[in-house]
């Protein structure tokens, strides 16, 4: 028991964890994943060192070797059974499924996806800084205003969409004309964060709402195909006659 309620606890604190993502650009791209208090940066990329880059590109070329290998021998393998192998005989093809079966297959799964990624975006995942200064350059004041305002006309129409999509914190967007300046000057910033035990959570949710959608399209294809089956078939035939065994035995 005790053994019990320390697993529970460890899966609770490890669900509690917060993860983020920081996306920063400012005259180049920035990202980082934090875990906690710890920082994993992914771009940009640290340039290895002369020794590493060595073993790096050896390890590649021994992978690139034994893939080569394992193809040359896997192909003559295919053709030594092509060989040995006798001709299989031709399967009757079965018909396509109609293009409306299809289609009524597919719906359920498109919408249950749709409510996942809703779900997800907004209730598991809070935009906790959304910063995006800009100054646009350019050297006809009329042209630049015109510009400047079809940014803040973009931003207008977008912000809405974004703020009923996600949970947004703090925000902060600015665009600025400049008559002087040579060229556009763009910084952005976008920090995410989520927690692992609600993403799990939500992912077993759905899961189990994904299998009970599965068995119950089965279910009906099934159904389906033995409402379709002829009345001479096998399986009709073997019912009837056990219909007519059973007959008999009770008039016996």
């Amino acid at each position: 028991m005790k053994v019990l309620i320390i697993i529970v606890l460890i899966l609770f604190l490890i669900g509690c964890i917060p993860v983020g993502v920081l996306f920063r650009y400012c005259s180049g791209v920035e990202l980082k994943l934090t875990v906690l208090f710890f920082k994993i940066g992914i771009l940009p990329k640290k340039p290895l060192s002369r020794k590493k880059q060595e073993k790096a590109d050896a390890k590649k070329a021994a992978k690139a070797a034994k893939k080569a290998e394992a193809k040359a021998k896997q192909k003559k393998k295919k053709q030594a059974q092509s060989l040995i192998a006798k001709p299989k005989p031709e399967e009757p093809a079965k018909p396509p499924k109609p293009l409306g079966d299809k289609l009524a297959e597919l719906i359920p799964w498109a919408k249950l996806g749709a409510k996942f990624v809703g779900e997800f975006f907004h209730r598991k995942l809070t935009v906790t800084r959304l910063y995006i200064r800009a100054v646009l350059a350019g050297g006809d004041p009329a042209k630049t205003a015109l510009t400047v305002g079809r940014a803040w006309e973009t931003i207008g129409i977008a912000l809405p969409i974004l703020e009923q999509a996600f949970r947004i914190r703090d925000r902060k967007l600015a665009v600025y004309p400049d008559f002087t300046a040579k060229r556009t000057d763009l910084e952005a910033e976008l920090r995410i964060r989520l927690r692992i035990g609600g993403v799990v959570l939500l992912a077993l949710k759905f899961a189990a709402k994904a299998l009970a959608l599965l068995l119950r399209q089965k279910r009906e294809a099934k159904h389906k195909n033995s409402a379709n089956e002829p009345e001479g078939s096998p399986v009709n035939e073997l019912e009837e006659t056990s219909a007519n065994e059973i007959e008999k035995e009770k008039a016996g």
